[in-house]
């Protein structure tokens, strides 16, 4: 019952409206055709970036998306769509080495490609999808991406590595990681597959390499050029629960959405606002404004 109630209060307690100034920097953003991401995209080109690298397994749906974000914002000339497939670690090295050919200088690296599956289904790499993208890939785009992030950034002006989380982490329960043996393997089982489960799992691993990751980024001096984080924009109506498509579960989730969903526009302002923190953020979780401890 205390869940129900600090979801209906987080309802009615949005964050507030990023004001940072983007003028003159360069934006990576993934998972940005839909739902949060394409929302943070509309805040980032209003706020003036400088240019905007979407990447997007579809380039078909990426252009689309670049066209209305355009019809939107009237910044033309600004985004560029480029393809990354997340279950695909061959397709993540390939675009990490664009970035580091293609891109003078990166500024921020947004990470919000993510999966909520119902069911269970294996990647081409061998691993459950969930566990794939949410985790593996993203873990991998991360560290690919920093050389590229640090080698423009300072202690003045540090470079910003932001990853989506959830707070859905917290309420892992250790049962669900003991084993005797390799823990990606055990993880990757089909009979221990629950979507829910399996997502909040694959954040909590996403949580601990993010942590790693901030620790490895600090100067011998523990100054810190590129600030790390991540981000937990509360539940709130996203693309993540599209797999839920029968006629009774759509309904289910609009109710549910209704009684106690933050907007898509509410849950993509701490995307953003989450990309400007300062050094008080690294190796942190934003989540409403302040960090979930």
């Amino acid at each position: 019952m205390a869940g129900l109630f600090r979801l209906l209060r987080t309802q009615y307690t949005p964050p507030t409206d990023p004001t940072g100034s983007f003028a003159g920097k360069t934006v990576l953003l993934t998972g940005a055709t839909a739902g949060l991401g394409f929302e943070a995209a509309i805040k980032f080109l209003n706020l003036g970036v400088d240019s905007l690298i979407i990447g997007s397994r579809s380039l078909d749906k990426g252009h689309a998306a670049k066209t209305e974000l355009e019809k939107r914002t009237n910044r033309p000339g600004v985004i560029e769509v480029w393809e990354l497939e997340m279950s695909s670690y061959q397709s993540v090295k390939n675009f990490a080495r664009r970035v580091d050919r293609d891109i003078k200088q990166l500024d921020v690296a947004l990470l919000n490609a993510g999966l909520w599956n119902r069911d269970y289904k294996m990647s081409s790499e061998g691993w459950e999808e969930t566990l794939q993208v949410n985790a593996l890939s993203t873990s991998l785009l991360a560290l690919l991406l920093l050389p590229k992030l640090r080698s423009a950034a300072s202690v003045a002006n540090p470079a910003h590595l932001t990853v989506v989380s959830s707070q859905q982490f917290v309420r892992v329960q250790a049962e669900s990681l003991r084993t005797d043996g390799s823990l990606l393997e055990h993880l990757n089982e089909s009979h221990r597959f629950a979507g829910p489960k399996q997502y909040g799992i694959s954040k909590l691993l996403l949580e601990y390499v993010l942590k790693t990751i901030a620790g490895l980024t600090r100067n011998e001096d523990g100054t810190i050029p590129v600030i790390v984080n991540t981000i937990s924009p509360g539940f709130c109506i996203s693309s993540l629960g599209r797999q839920y498509d029968k006629f009774y579960e759509r309904w289910l989730v609009w109710i549910v959405h209704r009684l106690f969903a933050r907007t898509t526009e509410q849950g993509s302002r701490s995307l953003v606002s989450g990309t400007y923190q300062g050094v008080e953020s690294h190796g942190k979780c934003w989540r409403s404004d302040g960090y979930l401890e």
